[in-house]
């Protein structure tokens, strides 16, 4: 499970998920560049920051021409990025198509822009970990009624892109796969994020194994496995990450 004398590239790296995998990358001896919209506040000291807006794919071109000016390499890009547009959150009956459209192309976009700025690098190097995350509602159907008296709903944009994000990981596996790139995803249960006690209640019920929602501490040793060596014969694979929510 070691990185050390690796590379990670982590897009997403300021959020609630992706500074996590940014620590524990970092914890595990990699040289680490998270890359986001905006620097985030803390950054462990072994990390970098670059600005890159992963839905450009202008932006992302320039992000793994620089990492191959400053590294030489990249030995793993995980995806733990979260694009949506301001109204992104509403139930079904409520939403614009369109913009649930929009919503879902915009997640669906950042696997295509990292797979293809940074397939150059891969090609030359011969090797690659691409880590993509999808979702528990990307393999199973909501469970509306967990959500009954909250605020809080699925969208079906959501539902929509975490579907075509495992996908395309499919997709691309099969597709890199001669170039020695391995393609995978991690799909997480709820991931605690300040949720009503009710809600954390009801989605509990759920589960086979612990309690509550997972921490982000939770779900990064999957991408420390998926960057690391330790799974240098995985590809194609999803490891959903859930205390059983989903059997």
């Amino acid at each position: 499970m070691s990185l050390a004398n690796k590379t990670v590239m982590v897009l997403g790296g300021g959020g609630l998920l992706g500074s996590e995998i940014v620590r524990a990358c970092v914890s595990e001896g990699a040289r680490v560049v998270a890359a986001d919209i905006a620097e985030p506040r803390v950054l462990p000291e072994g990390a970098v920051f670059f600005a890159c807006d992963a839905t450009k794919e202008d932006e992302v071109n320039t992000l793994a021409e620089k990492m191959r000016r400053d590294f030489g390499r990249v030995d793993a890009v995980i995806n733990a990025t979260y694009p949506k547009t301001k109204n992104y959150g509403k139930k079904f009956e409520d939403a614009d198509i369109d913009e649930m459209l929009e919503n879902a192309t915009l997640h669906m976009k950042t696997c295509m822009t990292v797979v293809r700025g940074f397939l150059p690098l891969f090609k030359e190097q011969k090797s690659g970990s691409v880590i993509f995350f999808g979702s528990i509602y990307g393999v199973a159907a909501p469970r509306f009624e967990i959500y009954e008296g909250t605020n809080m709903t699925v969208p079906a944009e959501y539902a929509a892109a975490k579907g075509g994000t495992l996908s395309l990981m499919r997709y691309f596996a099969a597709l890199l796969g001669s170039c020695n790139v391995r393609v995978n995803a991690i799909s997480p249960g709820g991931i605690a994020d300040n949720q009503s006690q009710s809600f954390i209640d009801a989605y509990s019920k759920h589960l086979l194994v612990g309690e509550g929602l997972l921490r982000p501490e939770d779900v990064s040793g999957a991408a420390v496995f998926l960057a690391s060596d330790a799974s240098k014969m995985m590809t194609g694979q999803n490891l959903i990450i859930d205390g059983g929510w989903t059997l």
